[in-house]
């Protein structure tokens, strides 16, 4: 067992559907936290978790309400709910930030795919929303989950703060639990009312926006200590993969950071071939997390770094399709554009438009 880790698993009977269990004692959850505590705070059974994540013991849930009390202590921190996970470290998560109070992005939502969070790539309408978190008392928190869809409620509002109307992951019924980071809060009274459902839902997949590059092959993760920043080496193996509606791939849904690794910086190569019909001038518009190198036709045309306070001190590193571009001349004929994406931590994706482009294709 890693050192890292703490690991307390007593196993219960699975609640049953259509019921209602609550579980002030987390005695019984598996925690996976070093530092978390079960303790009485203001007058309550409760749990801190500083930097992981507790599951209930066998309970499944696909779609249906969970609720929970959570006491803010007024300090930066993060503290939410998990559901659907299949793992440790694959889940879907919806969190407070703490320190945000009315702020518009004081609720997140983020797909976690093998431990890496996505923060940077969601972030806006659908993806945060604005609520009141008031500190030193039990505040309320019921998230409601069905299909693709999930909203949440803040201390009874009538309204959700929060309206997510894409969640990342594939539909399907996974445990339950909380996450926490730099011990921000303490979380009681907490309940899960499953609703069952006869049938999986349809995805429903809006089509992308003019220009947005849909396709890209992409290749196998490397460590970014390896990757030479000049050029695009020799022997990649491809995969291809399709962005969603707004363009972005999030490349932690596909690629997790090579096995042993010396740092968390990991690399993975994009490539895009453009069938060019007639001579042209072309804006390339072009987000991404954290870091980039851009190559047409095997020359480099570009690097940049967008991470975590890279680019200033307010810089959260968010990725967004637009503010970055370059012009590409294309004569008529076959082009590939291969973007080298880099992460650190909160998002590993990359976006592309092209604009004023005529005929082009994208193989």
């Amino acid at each position: 067992m890693s050192r890292l880790c703490t690991l307390l698993l007593v196993a219960i009977a699975s609640a049953g559907f259509g019921q209602a269990p609550e579980f002030p004692d987390f005695s019984r959850w598996e925690i996976v936290d070093p530092a978390a505590r079960q303790m009485t705070y203001m007058n309550r059974p409760s749990l801190f978790l500083s930097g992981g994540i507790a599951l209930m013991p066998e309970t499944q849930l696909a779609d249906g309400t969970i609720e929970f009390d959570v006491a803010i202590h007024g300090q930066q921190g993060f503290a939410g709910v998990v559901f659907r996970a299949t793992s440790h470290d694959d889940y879907e998560l919806i969190y407070l930030r703490t320190h945000r109070s009315r702020q518009w992005d004081a609720l997140q939502y983020t797909p976690i795919f093998a431990g890496q969070e996505a923060w940077q790539l969601y972030s806006g309408q659908g993806y945060n929303g604005a609520a009141e978190l008031p500190a030193n008392r039990w505040v309320r928190v019921r998230v409601v989950v069905e299909g693709y869809q999930a909203q949440v409620f803040i201390d009874e509002a009538p309204k959700p703060q929060l309206l997510i109307t894409d969640l990342k992951r594939e539909w399907t019924s996974g445990r339950i639990g909380l996450w926490g980071r730099f011990g921000a809060a303490n979380v009681s009274n907490f309940k899960v009312t499953p609703l069952e459902r006869s049938r999986p839902p349809a995805r429903r997949l809006a089509a992308p926006a003019p220009g947005v590059i849909a396709r890209w092959s992409l290749s196998q993760a490397l460590a970014a200590a390896d990757v030479p920043p000049d050029r695009v080496p020799d022997g990649l193996t491809w995969e291809s993969v399709v962005a969603d509606a707004t363009g972005i791939v999030n490349i932690a849904a596909v690629r997790r950071p090579p096995p042993g690794a010396k740092t968390p910086r990991s690399t993975v190569f994009a490539r895009a071939v453009l069938r060019v019909p007639e001579d042209q001038r072309v804006r390339l518009a072009f987000g991404y997390s954290d870091e980039v190198t851009i190559f047409l036709d095997g020359r480099r045309v570009f690097s940049g770094r967008n991470g975590y306070l890279a680019r200033d001190g307010s810089s959260l590193g968010t990725l967004t399709l637009g503010p970055d571009a370059i012009f590409l001349d294309l004569p008529a004929g076959r082009h590939e554009l291969v973007c080298a994406v880099t992460e650190v931590f909160g998002g590993w994706g990359i976006a592309a438009r092209l604009d004023d482009a005529r005929g082009i294709s994208v193989e």
